[in-house]
């Protein structure tokens, strides 16, 4: 296939040069291109590894922030127009003030530790518009920076495999961490898998028949099969779910999206090869599936009696419940300190003495006693929202909360939720949650103007929402949007996509770049 039979939307729009990119890239010295490339590409190869050499990715972002330092007023001052970063100044303000009412809420907790965990926020937003201002500037980086992110989780991934324990992972007795939380992992993966898949359709249609074809199309397969073997490794059913979901409804939007709409519009043949292969890896995997599934038609809650003599079981449960009429910790479920203080009663414990029954699921069968520890934080995270609606209790407060209830957690130690919008709500209120709600809303809003301005093509768009969607979907069921380093750096290269795409927008430009759903350039 050659370049000229390629669709409009797969090349770079109308095929023209960005100007006001090239300018002011041009205005930079040799030297701090080389250190900003350097920090970027630094960033993107260790965004989702851990090779246990302190290689933090967040050194390379860190160092793009340096070079930007040096690069003048206009890069402030650009994205100092944009909506989102003033909407985010805006939030970063609230995240300090609500910092200063955690502590009040619970005196034990220190207000340091509280701005610990903001500046995680802080941190995430601020490397998102360090590397989208760069790749606005340099939107030829982009494909090989993310490019650069799938290889690195893969070569990771060699470096951590429990090789001989391979046929235990194959059975669903074994699962490897790669350095990471088998979550987190599983998250990685999904987008890593859908950026190869990406990446294959880029190739397809882009790159002439021959001999250099075949062999890109073969390591972007390879690329695929990794991230799906991890993927199904990982035994992350949110990230299967979202693997399931997200990636289907992108390709299915890019279809929709075309004009006229038909099959030879849609790349068909890497995804059906594509799909054959991930049947036949699953049908190896069965067993993995097997045991995470397994008593499914168990779950069904079942409703057990309580008397007041018996089931200590539902005594130790409650105990959390009724937490609130004594001390634990120094801390009364009002929020103030027990000392010197009459107790108070929360909803929750008047809630929990009245309650005739409750609702179980079999733990005998370990993918339910998940299910039965996720439930009950699920509960506790929604009992304490309706505590402290508005501001919630900080988002350092979540551990203690978790803590001072004394949960049946199966054993198991847990600081979040698991589910980064429960932590939110319980963390930083309905206020904080609607201001970060609006700040995303605001980013959506910029990749969507982009794509309407023919900014970023179709194709990409739709890399970029399946990306978002995988993150918005695994989220539900875990807490990682902010709370591990390796979960913020691909979501710093991810959302500064979209910022640059909103800062060529504003500078007319039209050479946007693509990402490796649409590797094609003219």
């Amino acid at each position: 296939m050659s370049h000229s039979t390629l669709d409009a939307d797969l090349r770079n729009p109308a095929g023209r040069a960005a100007p006001a990119s090239v300018e002011v890239w041009s205005t930079l010295s040799p030297r701090l291109q080389r250190v900003a490339l350097g920090g970027l590409s630094f960033l993107a190869f260790f965004a989702m590894t851990d090779f246990n050499l302190y290689m933090r990715p967040e050194f390379g972002a860190a160092l793009a922030l340096l070079a930007m330092c040096f690069a003048g007023a206009t890069p402030w001052r650009e994205l100092g127009r944009l909506p989102l970063v003033r909407m985010f100044g805006v939030f970063t303000v609230f995240l300090i003030a609500q910092a200063t009412y955690a502590t009040w809420v619970m005196p034990s907790i220190p207000w340091d530790d509280h701005l610990t965990v903001v500046a995680k926020f802080v941190r995430l937003g601020v490397f998102c518009c360090v590397v989208g201002w760069w790749l606005s500037i340099r939107p030829a980086a982009i494909a090989p920076l993310l490019g650069l992110m799938v290889l690195g989780l893969l070569l990771a991934v060699l470096y951590h495999m429990p090789w001989t324990a391979l046929p235990a992972i194959w059975d669903g007795q074994v699962r490897p961490r790669f350095g990471i939380p088998e979550n987190l992992s599983g998250q990685l993966a999904a987008m890593g898998g859908w950026l190869a898949l990406c990446l294959l359709i880029g190739i397809w249609r882009d790159h002439p028949r021959g001999r250099r074809r075949n062999v890109l199309l073969a390591l972007g397969l390879l690329a695929y099969i990794g991230c799906f073997c991890v993927l199904v490794f990982s035994q992350s059913r949110g990230a299967w779910f979202a693997f399931l979901s997200a990636p289907p409804l992108a390709i299915l939007g890019y279809w929709l999206s075309r004009r006229p709409r038909s099959l030879r519009t849609l790349p068909w043949q890497p995804i059906v090869a594509v799909l054959a292969v991930s049947v036949v890896l699953l049908l190896g995997a069965r067993d993995i599936f097997a045991l995470r599934f397994a008593g499914a038609d168990r779950m069904l809650p079942q409703v057990a009696e309580h008397a007041e003599d018996g089931d200590a079981g539902w005594q130790a449960e409650t105990a959390g419940a009724r937490i609130s009429d004594g001390k634990v910790q120094g801390i009364s479920t009002d929020g103030q300190s027990a000392e010197g203080k009459p107790p108070v009663k929360s909803a929750h414990s008047a809630a929990a003495k009245d309650r005739p029954a409750r609702t179980s699921i079999d733990t005998t069968i370990p993918a339910n006693k998940a299910v039965s520890v996720r439930l009950r934080l699920y509960e506790l995270g929604m009992d304490k929202f309706k505590e402290r609606p508005l501001l919630g209790w900080g988002l350092d407060s979540i551990p203690v909360l978790i803590g001072a209830a004394h949960l049946d957690l199966a054993g198991e130690h847990h600081v979040h939720l698991h589910s980064a919008y429960l932590d939110a709500v319980v963390g930083i209120g309905l206020i904080g949650s609607l201001l970060l709600l609006t700040l995303f809303a605001l980013l959506m809003r910029e990749l969507f103007l982009a794509w309407r301005a023919d900014i970023i093509s179709r194709a990409s768009f739709w890399a970029l929402a399946g990306c978002v969607g995988i993150v918005l979907v695994t989220n539900a069921f875990d807490s990682l949007l902010w709370r591990f380093e390796y979960a913020r750096a691909p979501l710093e290269l991810l959302f500064g996509c979209c910022i640059a795409y909103a800062l060529m927008r504003r500078r007319g430009t039209a050479d946007a770049g693509d990402v490796p759903s649409a590797v094609a350039r003219s």
